[in-house]
């Protein structure tokens, strides 16, 4: 009988070690590279045919470490944790000083209602962390690779990074639809323009149906305070994909308002202490070439003034090309050339800025 008992209690014992199983995983990558560029153009600050070479971290993809786990509770439900940092790889440096985890330090729940993520994440419409909808899958060019090889961010507005004190809700899949939601207590992300009890807010959904996703998004912050920059600023973007199998296209749409416009490679800027109403638009191609893709794309954006009477209209146009070789599972090898313009027109003139850029690097992944 007493066997039988001591039997009973190690099989129990066996079964609630394996339904609530934990696993915890060390990963990130290194990426290193060459970056050739030259700046050109007429504004006063402008520098003429200025040609730099420098080994460069992070250009295709950004050199991180991270810590990640789950647990098993059972009947469906797990329990995720992510801490992910930043890093300069040729200097060791974090790449955000004021932050350890700047890319994701979260705890989330999942189950049959969906999946809840609370703690600093990447915002809806960022390429960064697992609450991100615009990673590459989006975009194979990413969010932008070193200058002026363009992504979605030199055509788009606005912070797309990280979010703070965040409630991420993502739903059940339901027929290849997905719906996300998402709110910061506290975004202190975006400088001088938001203050701590300022309200990010957001909205997303995603259908993927096969080789078809498509993919939406609205944003805002909510400005409790009386910014001298304006209104809040708010974006829509749309991003789909079609994988064909010998090509994939990618495609996004972005508008906004009362919004922030970013700079290309330091040097390609266009007053940053104002706001600006707009669009941008991209389309690339990737299809299969030999043991990697090879990869083209384009970006516009159209942007001026939010309400004021005081002309400032600004045009970019961006073109790139590029190629990523899979060496081995964990090591690639990735080349790129890209073109950046930016023609501005206000009350004083116009400007002409423009990026020329060939890099080369080595991701390894662990």
């Amino acid at each position: 009988m007493l066997r039988k008992t001591l039997i009973a209690c190690a099989l129990a014992t066996c079964g609630l070690s394996s339904a609530h199983a934990m696993s915890v995983e060390v990963y990130g990558l290194v990426d290193y590279g060459f970056s050739l560029s030259n700046t050109s153009g007429n504004a006063e600050n402008a520098i003429h045919n200025d040609w730099n070479f420098e080994m460069k971290s992070g250009m295709r993809n950004s050199s991180r470490v991270g810590f990640r786990g789950t647990e098993d509770l059972g009947n469906g439900y797990k329990v995720h944790f992510v801490l992910e940092n930043q890093f300069l790889a040729d200097t060791g440096a974090l790449q955000d000083s004021s932050s350890f985890f700047a890319r994701e330090s979260s705890i989330a729940v999942s189950g049959p209602f969906g999946k809840l993520t609370l703690g600093k994440v990447g915002k809806l419409r960022s390429p960064v962390g697992t609450t991100a909808l615009a990673s590459t899958v989006t975009n194979p060019f990413g969010s932008a690779m070193s200058n002026f090889v363009a992504g979605t961010k030199t055509v788009t507005s606005g912070d797309y990074l990280t979010v703070n004190n965040a409630v991420t809700y993502a739903s059940p899949d339901m027929a290849g639809l997905r719906l996300y939601a998402q709110y910061s207590f506290a975004n202190t992300d975006e400088g001088d323009y938001v203050d701590d009890d300022d309200r990010y807010m957001a909205l997303g959904a995603r259908y993927t149906n096969g080789p078809l996703m498509v993919t939406g998004i609205v944003d805002t912050i909510n400005l409790k305070h009386n910014h001298d920059r304006g209104e809040q600023p708010t974006t829509v973007t749309v991003l789909g994909s079609y994988d064909f199998g010998f090509l994939k296209p990618y495609a996004f749409v972005h508008y906004f308002e009362n919004g922030t416009i970013n700079t290309m490679g330091g040097y390609i800027k266009a007053n940053n202490a104002d706001t600006y109403d707009g669009f941008g638009a991209g389309l690339s191609l990737q299809w299969p070439i030999g043991n990697g893709r090879a990869k083209v794309g384009v970006g516009y954006m159209d942007a001026e003034y939010s309400d004021s009477p005081i002309k400032n209209d600004v045009t970019r146009y961006t073109v790139q090309a590029g190629y990523d070789y899979v060496l081995t599972k964990r090591t690639h090898l990735y080349t790129d050339i890209g073109f950046a313009q930016q023609d501005q027109e206000t009350s004083d003139g116009k400007t002409n800025l423009k990026g020329y850029e060939w890099l080369a690097g080595i991701v390894h992944y662990f």
